[in-house]
């Protein structure tokens, strides 16, 4: 069991998918950190950082009593952010969370997607993140990405119902196709 699961990313829109990697992690750890990219490390164009975790907070409300751990959005990255210069790497904020809790870094996940796990090397001191942290690999089990959801939003599609997270309301995913993130 893990102390802390981390679950980061962009939520660009968040969705079902997301939810539900929320629940799996709180399988196997104590707690569960959402947090919402404050500067991206690809530079991707994003919603407000202060509405992404808005509604994180949302989700994390009707998702909690489904969870077997404490789940909460973090603004771990922003805090971060105020003594880093550039993006923050997920290596840079497995740091932080090791040094400011007094945790040893296996003690802390990173959680990600199939996805994402084959590109854990790539990633910015990737070996070391590897080596002093956990990885926490989700199976994806609702078929959905935000980019998916932002596609069919400028095309002026509606979205599956399953597609939605709990907790946010269709006019939140009206804002990717009026702003055309």
């Amino acid at each position: 069991m893990f102390e802390i699961a981390l679950y980061g990313g962009a939520f660009n829109p968040p969705h079902a998918g997301h939810a539900q990697a929320m629940i799996e992690a709180s399988t196997q750890a104590r707690r569960v950190w959402v947090a919402p990219s404050f500067r991206h490390p690809y530079g991707k164009r994003m919603a407000d950082y202060a509405l992404r975790l808005e509604w994180l907070e949302s989700i994390v409300e009707h998702v909690q009593p489904l969870c077997h751990a404490e789940l909460c959005a973090s603004r771990v990255e922003q805090d971060v952010a105020r003594s880093v210069e550039g993006p923050i790497y997920s290596y840079t904020l497995l740091a932080h969370l090791a040094d400011s809790l007094a945790l040893d870094g296996k003690q802390i996940a990173l959680v990600v997607g199939q996805d994402v796990a084959r590109l854990l090397p790539t990633f910015y001191r990737g070996a070391q993140l590897l080596e002093r942290f956990s990885i926490l690999c989700v199976e994806e089990k609702i078929q959905v990405h935000s980019t998916q959801i932002r596609e069919r939003l400028a095309l002026g599609e509606s979205l599956p119902s399953q597609w939605l997270a709990p907790g946010m309301n269709p006019v939140n995913y009206d804002l990717y196709a009026a702003h055309g993130n």
